[in-house]
């Protein structure tokens, strides 16, 4: 069935895995599309200019911004700035394709705001403490450190995961609870929750066919 293409953003914490279910999302489903965000950090190696992301000074992104070109933007990440252009998405659209996107709630909240029905919210949790801290500390010693501030950051929420009361306090959450959210899984094993995010996707489909 003919569907309004949808734009689907994924967000958690890091180390949950958003990147490798997007991946694998993408890999089962022709019609599921990343597009590139606008950014003003510098390139890092191996990132192509226009496919990983628009690489702007800041002044070619404030002129942007000043155009309304964005569908969403975060004017301080990291010292640097991010975006969503809004002719990236709609071009993912005019494919007939669902346009998608890991991002934190700051993001979600400014797509929600601009899209409307059109956006569908995804979180991802990690399964525990534990695989968390496995996957952000001990798979790349080279960026054990870092890992290990990321964890530091998400203690204050393990013990809420589930409770629609909380208010999250990570970097990626902060200020959010679940049900800001339209899809919540918990990322146990890559594959179920690949299938799993996948079949409630169609769903959506399904809902919104023309």
């Amino acid at each position: 069935m003919p569907h309004t293409p949808l734009l689907i953003t994924v967000t958690g914490p890091s180390g949950t895995g958003k990147d490798a279910v997007i991946t694998a999302l993408m890999a089962m489903d022709v019609t599921i599309s990343r597009f590139p965000t606008a950014t003003t950090r510098q390139p890092r190696p191996g990132e192509i200019p226009g496919i990983s992301y628009h690489f702007l000074s800041h002044a070619e992104f404030d002129a942007k911004l000043a155009a309304n070109e964005f569908l969403e933007h975060n004017p301080s990440y990291h010292a640097n700035k991010y975006g969503a252009l809004r002719a990236d998405v709609e071009a993912v659209w005019a494919r007939g394709c669902d346009a998608i996107s890991d991002i934190n709630i700051h993001g979600v909240r400014a797509f929600r705001e601009s899209l409307g029905a059109r956006h569908f919210a995804i979180l991802l949790l990690p399964p525990s403490r534990d695989r968390l801290a496995a996957r952000l500390t001990q798979r790349n010693p080279a960026l054990a450190e870092e890992g290990a501030k990321r964890l530091a950051a998400m203690e204050a929420d393990f013990a809420h995961l589930h409770d629609p009361h909380h208010s999250f306090t990570n970097p990626d959450m902060v200020g959010s609870k679940l049900g800001d959210y339209d899809a919540i899984f918990t990322n146990d094993d890559l594959e179920v929750t690949t299938y799993a995010v996948h079949a409630r996707i169609l769903q959506e489909r399904a809902a919104r066919g023309a």
